[in-house]
């Protein structure tokens, strides 16, 4: 009695993470049968090795990061390997393959088309969204920006607000017809908001990415739906694109009413 009264106990402590555990949409779960021939199918996989039933800030940061990166790229397997110290000790021999240390879980690699090819997230490193994207922009061809950013974009906007006139109209005509070239409707919208704020810095400078960039956060803090929250995020990270350190181009005058 006392050997089925311990067994259903221990059964009970290891089954409370589950409650809290958090989806990751949009993941893979592998397992030892299925990782290798999985990761060998795609030319790049990044995976997390974590506890069967993952929860935690960490956790939300993967599945957070997951979502940034199936809109920006279809070729990156997102995949996670649950592992268990108990029972029948289930992808524990994946965890031993890679030396990965259950105290310090989770434990971020990335694979290059091979399951022998790997970097892993270095342990000093935070799980943040940030270091997700930042690892994976090191290590691979694609690019994982900000939610609603296009790096064509980013890159051809440094410095914009100070550009001449005329350089800043050849370059919204440049970037419209880059825009009209995109190939899903999400990434056109965002491309139209970089183009409305273009027009706009153009037309009245500097003064209208800081009141724009106010006037949004004003509006994110309030009682909004989570979906109006992550679209003004977008816009928001946007119009971090346009940011400089040092405004050296003279502002338009403000018209007096």
């Amino acid at each position: 009695m006392m050997r089925i009264l311990v067994t259903l106990l221990l059964a009970a402590f290891h089954a409370i993470p589950s409650s809290w555990a958090i989806a990751c949409t949009g993941c893979v779960d592998l397992d030892e049968l299925s990782f290798q021939k999985t990761v060998e199918h795609f030319p790049y996989s990044i995976v997390k090795f974590d506890i069967a039933f993952p929860y935690g800030e960490k956790h939300e940061a993967y599945a957070a990061f997951t979502k940034s990166a199936h809109r920006a790229t279809k070729d990156l397997l997102i995949a996670t390997v649950g592992i268990k110290d108990y029972g029948e000790l289930e992808n524990k021999a994946l965890g031993d393959r890679y030396k990965i240390d259950e105290k310090k879980f989770p434990a971020i690699f990335l694979f290059k088309g091979n399951a022998e090819d790997y970097v892993q997230l270095p342990s000093y490193k935070d799980i943040t969204v940030n270091n997700l994207k930042a690892f994976v922009n090191a290590n691979t061809p694609y690019y994982i920006g900000p939610d609603g950013c296009i790096k064509e974009f980013n890159d051809a906007l440094k410095n914009y607000v100070n550009f001449p006139d005329e350089k800043q109209l050849k370059l919204i005509e440049e970037l419209q017809a880059k825009q009209e070239q995109l190939t899903t409707e999400e990434a056109q919208q965002n491309g139209r908001a970089y183009l409305i704020y273009m027009r706009k810095i153009h037309e009245l400078g500097y003064d209208f990415l800081e009141d724009e960039t106010k006037r949004l956060l004003r509006l994110k803090a309030s009682k909004v739906s989570e979906g109006k929250r992550e679209e003004l995020q977008k816009k928001l990270n946007i119009l971090d694109a346009f940011q400089v350190s040092k405004v050296t181009k003279a502002q338009p005058q403000k018209q007096e009413l």
